[in-house]
């Protein structure tokens, strides 16, 4: 029987993390042998047009999504990539991962690059036709045709799914009913002044909410015709259920990695156990600026922590240092949120949701803890310093008014702040 496949770095996964870390290596080192394993059917690709642009327009073709060029794989030295290979064993000493399929791969360095799947309502009817979740292309072309066919959706969870689809679906002429579980609308990134001006700005849209109130099941026989919640009855043509995704951490806590909602890594992406690392969706990694440990589900971050993981991997032993940030584009918004702006107990805004550029400031125990910025995509690198360098409440106000949205006087303030009290950071976990 023939014994497993052997190279230099071991890439399991077939998201934007792992494609990342092929580059980060190949900065370090360009000869060494790497291998992709990935569950999926396609290359690499990017999921945030998923929710958006890919769904929005039928003939989009799936090539468009692909982290690299179509064939760029094929077409590397010593590079293989290798599709529909679900990875179901990892072996920590031997260094080895048995496949689904009957494949053994082993490298000398693995990054499990396993990303997340898409959280499940465990409620009565979740499994009829016509309700969908959203994590894979296959996903986004199921729900795309739905809403070509059908005019009426329900929608659970206002976060960036259910928000993004909201929009999107939109464009099909298809009506949206939102239920979410909280009182507002993207509590996760958004301050409540935001938060509120976001549902109007949705509701002038067409879209509906449902706040503070949960599904109780699914109504149908063999496909969703309804959703029960809160005692009434909402019909429907479809359902999408968006209430965020668990990390797929099982593989490397079956091997005795530790993990604790996502798999625990140090600043340099490497995990409890010597030569494995973990990247991405799946990694709970240092906070660099406000202490303890994070996990974060986002396209920037899969990029960045999969592109230096990989070559720490290769040797560049450097920490991980990006500040936490997530985007959306729904409707006529630009909105970029730096930091942790839902941890805040006290919020201000400069300029006014919906009339120009806005930013909005979230504030935890006297100091700037995140930024949301509406419709000013100029300020982003500005809204970083200022967040990375925590200032406190009182300095805020020197640095500009409710009607400027610059932020470029807060910046100086923030670096300057920084560089006189380098130790701001947390110990939140």
């Amino acid at each position: 029987m023939p014994g497993p496949s052997d190279f230099d770095f071991l890439i399991v996964g077939g998201g934007l993390a792992a494609a990342s870390a092929v580059d980060g290596i190949r900065e370090i080192d360009p000869t060494s042998t790497i291998a992709l394993i990935s569950d999926e059917s396609e290359p690499p690709y990017q999921r945030p047009p998923l929710s958006k642009e890919f769904l929005q327009y039928a003939d989009v073709p799936r090539s468009l999504l692909y982290v690299k060029p179509e064939g760029w794989f094929a077409q590397q030295d010593r590079v293989e990539l290798f599709t529909r290979q679900k990875a179901l064993h990892l072996n920590a000493t031997t260094m080895t991962v048995t496949t689904a399929r009957g494949g053994e791969f082993r490298g000398s360095r693995i990054l499990l690059a396993t990303g997340g799947r898409a959280r499940r309502l465990q409620v009565p009817g979740r499994d009829l036709e016509g309700v969908f979740t959203l994590r894979t292309v296959e996903d986004s072309e199921a729900i795309r045709a739905a809403g070509l066919s059908g005019a009426r959706c329900v929608l659970v969870g206002a976060g960036f799914v259910g928000m993004e689809l909201a929009a999107s679906l939109a464009s099909h002429d298809v009506e949206s009913t939102v239920i979410e579980g909280q009182s507002r609308v993207w509590a996760a990134i958004l301050t409540s002044e935001l938060s509120s001006w976001m549902r109007a700005h949705y509701e002038s849209k067409g879209v509906s909410f449902r706040l503070g109130e949960s599904v109780g099941r699914f109504m149908g026989s063999e496909r969703v015709e309804a959703v029960s919640v809160g005692g009434n009855v909402l019909e429907c043509d479809f359902a999408v259920v968006g209430v965020g995704m668990e990390p797929c951490d099982g593989i490397a806590e079956d091997a005795g990695l530790a993990v604790a909602d996502g798999i625990r890594v140090d600043a340099f992406g490497e995990t409890s156990h010597p030569h494995i690392y973990a990247a991405g969706d799946v990694a709970r990694f240092p906070d660099p600026v406000f202490g303890g440990h994070a996990r974060v589900e986002h396209w920037e971050h899969a990029r960045e922590h999969g592109r230096l993981v990989g070559r720490n991997m290769a040797g560049a032993g450097e920490p991980y240092e990006r500040l936490s940030y997530s985007f959306s584009r729904v409707f006529d918004l630009s909105l970029d949120a730096v930091g942790r702006p839902a941890m805040s107990d006290e919020t201000t805004t400069w300029g006014e949701p919906g009339e120009g550029p806005c930013a909005a400031f979230g504030f935890r125990e006297g100091r700037l803890c995140g930024i949301v910025l509406l419709n000013a995509p100029l300020e982003l690198e500005s809204a970083r310093t200022s967040v990375r360098g925590r200032i406190p409440r009182e300095l805020f106000d020197v640095a500009g008014g409710r009607d400027e949205v610059s932020l470029r006087n807060l910046a100086e303030l923030a670096a300057e702040y920084r560089d006189r009290n380098p130790a701001t950071g947390d110990e939140n976990e």
